[in-house]
């Protein structure tokens, strides 16, 4: 078994070979070394939103226009996120990909206290939206991009990987 975290260069490396043409993406401690890598990517347009709600805007007019976006973004965010995914993803049928960040996933498998509510509510907000989504918390966990990508795309839904660890290079 590996490390905990996934690598960020073999992240950015599944994400161009399934054809992801965008990342959209407001990255934070755990996720820096991807953004880093993603705005090295020469096949991969890396577009950094203001706030997570816009995010979902921008993803979902991407894919109206016929690009492949990816948001990667903080389940904070994700939780700020919410009107604008019911409105741009779930509503209109957009399957938009997301990669969420578990902010406290950490600390909560650790037994540290105490428990950021942000770990907390996570998978229950996905849940409650009915988004399918996979833990990606190592390398051996990327072929599950794979599995998001595909069930994105045949049900016409969002789906979503949770990265619980800090991105290694």
């Amino acid at each position: 078994m590996s490390e905990r975290g996934a690598s960020a260069a073999k992240t950015l490396a599944k994400i161009e070979s399934l054809g992801f043409t965008h990342v959209v993406m407001i990255p934070d401690s755990e996720s820096r070394l991807l953004h880093e890598a993603a705005g090295r990517s020469k096949s991969i347009k890396l577009i950094t939103p203001c706030r997570e709600g816009e995010s979902m805007a921008i993803a979902a007019g991407l894919w109206t226009g016929g690009r492949k976006p990816l948001v990667v973004v903080q389940c904070t965010g994700l939780f700020e996120a919410g009107d604008s995914l019911r409105g741009c993803g779930l509503g209109p049928k957009i399957p938009l990909r997301l990669m969420v960040g578990w902010r406290g996933y950490a600390g909560a498998i650790a037994n540290r206290k105490p428990i950021d509510s942000a770990y907390t509510y996570t998978e229950p907000v996905l849940s409650a939206y009915g988004i399918p989504h996979w833990h990606l918390m190592r390398d051996e966990d990327l072929p599950l991009l794979d599995t998001m990508d595909k069930t994105a795309g045949e049900t016409s839904f969002p789906a979503a990987v949770v990265t619980g660890f800090t991105f290694r290079p």
